[in-house]
């Protein structure tokens, strides 16, 4: 099945909902020891399944602020250069794991991905590439997007990894 996927990067803090009737985001609930282990468990048995890295440690990071390498994300995808970046800018974060929030790093990550990393970089830090990330936020916010990741499939909406099959399934029978 030959499928485009159109990656929209989104501020994820900015997607999660508030409780109703909070004017701020409640503190996350720690896991008991049980559910700990059952989290980590599937966090590996997804990532063996997938074929994807994931560090012990990425969860370390949780708090880093991803808006740079968002805002790269973009750049990159205009000039075509998307996979480039975004594979390896998501290995870094989850199987090494890197600080994605460090200027240096993320012009690096634009430089590997055969971009001028110096130009891409100040064109990620400009007002025009971050209004437009605030814009693909809202749009998603609009459409019902609450987490990631959410794929769509015409106007169904899909979310979290292990909906994967359901998304599959959905392209098979539009096809």
């Amino acid at each position: 099945m030959n499928v485009a996927i159109d990656f929209r990067p989104v501020k994820l803090r900015d997607l999660v909902e508030l409780p109703e009737g909070a004017t701020k985001r409640p503190p996350r609930p720690k896991l008991g020891p049980r559910k700990s282990s059952d989290y980590q468990n599937s966090v590996r048995q997804w990532s063996e399944l997938c074929g994807a890295k994931i560090s012990p440690d990425a969860s370390s990071l949780q708090r880093s602020d991803t808006t740079l390498a968002l805002r790269a994300a973009l750049v990159a995808k205009d000039e075509g250069r998307f996979a480039e970046y975004h594979h390896p800018m998501y290995r870094a974060r989850w199987a090494e794991p890197r600080d994605v929030s460090d200027r240096e790093f993320v012009r690096q990550m634009l430089s590997d991905a055969g971009l001028d990393g110096e130009s891409a970089l100040t064109r990620a830090e400009s007002d025009e590439i971050g209004a437009r990330l605030d814009r693909d936020t809202r749009e998603a916010i609009d459409r019902g997007v609450f987490g990631v990741p959410t794929i769509f499939v015409g106007d169904e909406m899909y979310w979290g990894n292990d909906r994967f099959e359901l998304v599959r399934h959905a392209l098979k029978k539009t096809a």
